[in-house]
């Protein structure tokens, strides 16, 4: 039986369907705060749901009794300064928790989601980040991403603890959620509105199948691979060339102007301090400008060496399956 936190979450939507195309070939157990949730629905009565927080370390230890393996896959994202609070407790106090959890109860093994944030961004650096790339401080890291890195410290402690752990990094994470309002769907409901601009950075990008893949090949081939981190990053792309691609295949007009750094983190800043005063959050942040502005650049390639049957999803292919289904469950036709 799995154990599995962030079930009603972009990852954990493909992970429930990715479970039920495989025929259902393991026990699931839920953490989930409302068992209402809408992604839920077409598995109620065939998963295990505990109703509860990162926070409760009892109902922790409840979900982790009897399991064979924890997925962690619940994280709070957000960029906005009025959210550190929020973030760290969930991010880093959670990961506690369930760590020291799956540990009391004995579960032998424990997959983390992470993130490439948690990685770093170092002000300056020759070649792609890579798996070995060590944190450091600069103006470039996000304060998610600083979490992320002690979450993951947290997973690494249970692993010197008796753990068998293993870490994966995505980079953003492209796919289909039922919200398209949230996260990286978002884009495709952007695009579809008329998108004018685009940053003018890099960053690396996976599909979401992708990832979902690498974690069921990770407990499926255990112990081999353990005891490692992998960065899930399909393609480096520059911004403009995702929204392009988006706009492709959602059959609109691409964005045309580029949005300048400085231009960017004013805007960011002038948004935060909006949203201070009105009790708001930020559409855009300095955090989301400064590195949605910047190049950089992530080698994925080592789970292909460690997995040679993992292979990842081209971008453009992400992207036209997601436009599809975006089409179809949420956009609405209109005149050009």
């Amino acid at each position: 039986m799995w154990f599995i936190t962030g079930a009603t979450g972009f990852v954990g939507y493909t992970l429930l369907q990715e479970w039920a195309r495989r025929g259902r070939p393991v026990p699931l157990r839920l953490l989930v705060r409302n068992p209402q949730h809408p992604v839920l629905t077409p598995y109620l009565g065939q998963v295990e749901i505990v109703q509860g927080t990162l926070s409760d370390p009892q109902t922790l230890i409840q979900g982790c009794r009897g399991a064979d393996a924890v997925i962690h896959a619940a994280a709070a994202i957000s960029f906005s300064p009025r959210s550190r609070a929020w973030m760290h407790k969930t991010n880093v106090e959670g990961t506690r928790y369930l760590v020291n959890a799956a540990l009391e109860a004995g579960v032998p093994r424990f997959v983390y989601v992470s993130s490439i944030a948690a990685l770093g961004r170092p002000a300056s650096l020759e070649g792609p980040i890579t798996e070995e790339t060590l944190w450091q401080e600069s103006p470039y890291n996000t304060f998610y991403g600083y979490t992320k890195y002690l979450g993951e410290k947290e997973v690494w402690r249970g692993g010197e603890e008796g753990l068998a752990v293993q870490v994966f990094n995505p980079g953003i994470i492209l796919g289909p959620y039922i919200d398209w309002h949230k996260g990286s769907p978002a884009f495709f409901r952007m695009v579809q509105n008329g998108l004018i601009a685009y940053p003018v950075g890099t960053n690396g990008f996976v599909g979401v199948k992708d990832v979902v893949q690498a974690l069921f090949m990770g407990l499926e081939k255990y112990p081999h691979g353990w005891g490692e981190r992998y960065i899930l990053v399909a393609e480096n792309w520059k911004y403009k060339r995702l929204f392009t691609e988006i706009a492709r295949a959602l059959k609109k007009s691409p964005p045309r102007f580029p949005i300048p750094k400085l231009l960017a983190v004013g805007v960011g800043l002038s948004m935060e301090y909006v949203g201070k005063w009105f009790g708001l959050p930020a559409a855009v942040t300095r955090e989301t400008a400064r590195t949605s502005s910047s190049d950089f650049l992530y080698d994925g390639t080592k789970i292909t060496r460690t997995y040679p049957d993992f292979s990842y999803t081209p971008l453009t292919e992400v992207i036209q399956e997601t436009a599809k289904m975006f089409v179809s469950s949420y956009a609405r036709p209109t005149k050009r």
